[in-house]
């Protein structure tokens, strides 16, 4: 029962306990027939069903307007600043300490930043994450940017998205030939991924990268 208990885990943390339930609560989910499945090791069965992406689509258009209005009634307070955009070391250094999304500074930096420096963030992290393995604090960060980005992207910027949800699936590619034993380990791993390939493949209609 590998995918039902991804999928039950494949809400981000980050969202509020009635945002889980309102998307878990109608998706019925398709589990593996038995154990002795041949595809139970394979990457394909680490992915949503068609239920769970269709009660997403709607998840995620909700919840990018909750967040660009919680975004919107923030008032940044004076002394505030951002990293300039080219100091890659300072941004690298200000996304991997970050514990949480929900403490003043990480509101007032989403607040703060523009497109430009959101769509850079994106790049910036799919060249770090590394090819076997996605940190919470990178899931956290890749999840919140992609809710600040505009719902129309132009072709350069959606090749961004395209290409972080290119890597994601290989990481997903990677952690998937464990046993079931080593996948329980992974299962906040897998259901983070799977909600930022998601992201890209339905919440902005990129459908042709498949699940």
């Amino acid at each position: 029962m590998l995918r039902v208990r991804l999928e039950a885990e494949s809400i981000p943390k980050v969202v509020t306990a009635l945002g889980r339930e309102a998307l878990l609560q109608p998706a019925n989910y398709i589990a593996p027939a038995s154990q002795n499945n041949p595809e139970a090791h394979s990457p394909g069965m680490l992915q949503p069903s068609k239920e769970w992406l269709a009660c997403f689509t709607r998840f995620f258009a909700q919840e990018r307007l909750n967040f660009k209005t919680l975004l919107q009634n923030i008032s940044i307070p004076d002394g505030f600043s951002l990293p300039n955009s080219g100091q890659l070391r300072e941004w690298k250094q200000l996304c991997y300490e970050a514990t949480s999304p929900t403490t003043k500074n990480m509101h007032y930096t989403f607040a703060a930043m523009d497109q430009a420096m959101a769509l850079r963030l994106i790049k910036w992290l799919t060249a770090w994450i590394s090819a076997d393995k996605l940190l919470k604090v990178e899931g956290m960060w890749m999840w919140y940017l992609i809710l600040k980005l505009d719902s129309l992207l132009d072709p350069d910027d959606m090749h961004s998205l395209r290409e972080m949800c290119r890597k994601l699936k290989l990481v997903r590619g990677s952690i998937g030939h464990n046993s079931d034993e080593l996948l329980k380990y992974h299962a906040d791993e897998i259901a983070a991924i799977n909600i930022l390939i998601a992201s890209v493949t339905h919440g902005y209609g990129q459908r042709d990268l498949g699940e």
